[in-house]
Parts: C-alpha cells; structure tokens; sequence
C-alpha cells in the first residue's frame, strides 16, 4: 500500500472475494481478466494482479495456461481452517509470551494497535478502512508468529494460509450492504481491535496460557464476518 492509500489492485480483492463467498462467482466457474474488468469497470492490471492474490488465498485455481477457476469450498472447510489458525496462532503467542517479547516486536505491535485504533474510530467506514485493515491485522499476526522462533508451526501456518479464508489478511468489507449488515461488521472490526490490546497486554505480562486463549477465540471474529457476507453451506 503505497503512502497508506490502499491501491486499486486491494479494491477489486475485496470485491472478488466477496462475490465468491455469496456465490456470484460459483466454484468451477472460470474467471477470465476481461469479463471481471469490464464488470467491475476497471483496467486489466488490478484483476490480473486481483486472481493472483486469491489464487494464493485458495478460491481460486489454475485452469488452463493462464487462466483461473472458483474452486469449490463450503463452510466446515472455512471453519476448519479458522480454528486451525486459532490454535497455531495461539501457540505462536504463547511461545512469544513465555520467552519474553522483544521490545522491537512490542514496538510494532503497539504501531499496529494505534493503526487500528484509528481504522475503527472512523467516521465513515468503508472499503478502504477495510484494506487498512487488512494489511494492519496481516502484519500484526506476522510478527508474533515470526517472534516465535518455532519453523515448523510458521510453516504449517503457512501453508494453512493458502485454504480459504484462512490468512489474517483475508479480510471481508461492509461498503455497498445494509446499514445492519455494515453496522454489525464494524462491530465486529471493534472487537478485533480490542482482542488485539488484549493480546499485546498478555504478551507483555509473559501470561502464556491467556493469550494463547485469546488467539483462539481472536480467530473466530473472521467466521463472523463470513456469515454476515456470504451465503455458504
């Protein structure tokens, strides 16, 4: 994100992602560059650079030489990587609180909570508070796991980063639903941020067990999200 301004590329994820988990773009669908341009009104470049990221994300999936598939999921398949993020996560925080955090780490932690402090005391929240969002709650979750000095879960981590909707940064947004659908999102976005002074706090005070709890449940505000925006089974 170039000057914190989110990119035109991080609107049109945002969107995609959306219209997969509604099932406007249905699993085995093809999804082509042009059609999505012309359909959400931008250039090429953003929807090439678009499928790239949601490839990575696992919605979607090679077809063809260049070209991409919705791949098919449901919601025990979100569910299931959610929870396992929970419980990676929470070891990683818990490794970190046991050791003692590094003050450099405490540093951008704390970066990250006035970031979202700021994110979420908006007056009008909309799709590009989201992206701040996502990339603040992304390198949030990245520098405790990469603090934890355990390769092993960062790299089961990793790789559950790539099923759907499990990545910290696989955020859904709230611009263009009802006011009950946004209001109740951005409550969501107000309980996220205070899991995270929650979680720098336990950090602080080497309290292993509790931020390890608070991971867990921290991980499951995104399955929230999923049911306010989509329509899977």
């Amino acid at each position: 994100m170039a000057n914190g301004e989110p990119k035109l590329t991080d609107q049109v994820v945002l969107r995609l992602r959306e219209m997969i988990l509604r099932g406007d773009l249905p699993g085995g669908q093809r999804v082509a560059e042009i059609p999505i341009a012309k359909l959400l009104g931008v250039s090429r470049t953003p929807v090439r650079e678009a499928l790239t990221v949601l490839a990575q994300e696992g919605l979607l999936g090679a077809a063809g030489k260049r070209g991409y598939q919705v791949l098919a999921f449901g919601a025990k398949d979100i569910e299931d990587a959610v929870d396992l993020r929970g419980i990676l996560e929470g070891t990683a925080a818990r490794l970190v609180a046991e050791a003692g955090p590094e003050p450099e780490l405490l540093q951008t932690l704390d970066a990250c909570i006035a970031a979202g402090a700021e994110i979420v005391g908006s007056k009008h929240y909309g799709v590009d508070d989201d992206i701040r969002w996502a990339e603040m709650n992304g390198r949030f979750h990245r520098s405790i796991v990469q603090a934890c000095g355990n390769r092993a879960l960062q790299g089961a981590l990793a790789l559950n980063d790539k099923l759907p909707f499990a990545s910290s940064q696989a955020v859904l947004g709230g611009e263009g639903r009802s006011t009950g659908v946004v209001k109740r999102h951005r409550e969501v976005m107000r309980l996220a941020q205070s899991d995270h002074q929650q979680i720098v706090t336990a950090l602080r005070k080497r309290q292993g067990a509790r931020v390890d709890a608070i991971m867990r449940e921290h991980a499951h505000r995104a399955l929230i999200n999923v049911e306010l925006f989509g329509r899977i089974e």
